[in-house]
């Protein structure tokens, strides 16, 4: 049985959901970023950074997000949320780790501001983020355009993984209706019944 470190409101999520999406079973150990519980011995076994998620499936452990849900769609997929060759993986992985490398920071620098500031948000960090969601989100407006997902003509691991990235930006208030694709493109992952799925589990 696969088991996944980490809470739905964490980056586990992701994880979780792309395991909704291939139709694999799984056990959750929910514990939040930072807590104690990442810091325990035998957490930390597993993962020396501490942080989640953590994926193990048989004797195989793995962390950093990105990498597993490589490793998921490649290993479980059958060409679902992944592709068949090396040039159509790479375009898979060049849209996942471009919202990664330049996206990712500043929109979780925008949701770190509003949610654990205590009510008083630093607005110019989050001006400051915000200034980069607007550098590069035209670059992924453009590449939308007409288009339904980020790679493949379906959904992938990078639109589970970008989707969920650019959430946070959403949850702290950013304005995406200005980019209509990313916008269409943004709800279309949110909605999606994989990610129903993950979101049904804080209610049980």
């Amino acid at each position: 049985m696969i088991k996944v470190y980490g809470g739905v409101f964490s980056r586990a999520g992701m994880v979780m959901c792309a395991l909704e999406a291939l139709g694999l079973p799984y056990d959750n150990v929910d514990m939040a970023p930072r807590s104690a519980q990442t810091r325990s011995p035998a957490y930390l076994a597993l993962n020396p950074m501490g942080k989640v998620p953590t994926l193990q499936d048989g004797e195989l452990v793995l962390w950093e997000t990105q990498a597993i849900l490589f490793y998921l769609a490649a290993q479980y997929g059958d060409n679902r949320l992944w592709a068949d060759t090396p040039a159509r993986v790479a375009e898979i992985q060049r849209w996942s780790l471009f919202i990664g490398n330049q996206l990712e920071a500043a929109a979780l620098q925008m949701l770190m501001q509003v949610k654990y500031s205590d009510g008083q948000p630093d607005q110019a960090v989050i001006d400051q983020a915000a200034q980069t969601l607007e550098q590069f989100i035209p670059v992924l407006e453009q590449h939308l355009d007409g288009k339904d997902y980020l790679a493949e003509s379906k959904l992938t691991v990078a639109d589970i993984h970008g989707g969920l990235v650019l959430a946070w930006g959403k949850l702290a208030g950013f304005d995406y209706s200005r980019y209509p694709a990313v916008n269409r493109w943004l709800k279309r992952i949110l909605t999606s019944d994989a990610q129903q799925r993950v979101m049904a589990r804080v209610a049980t």
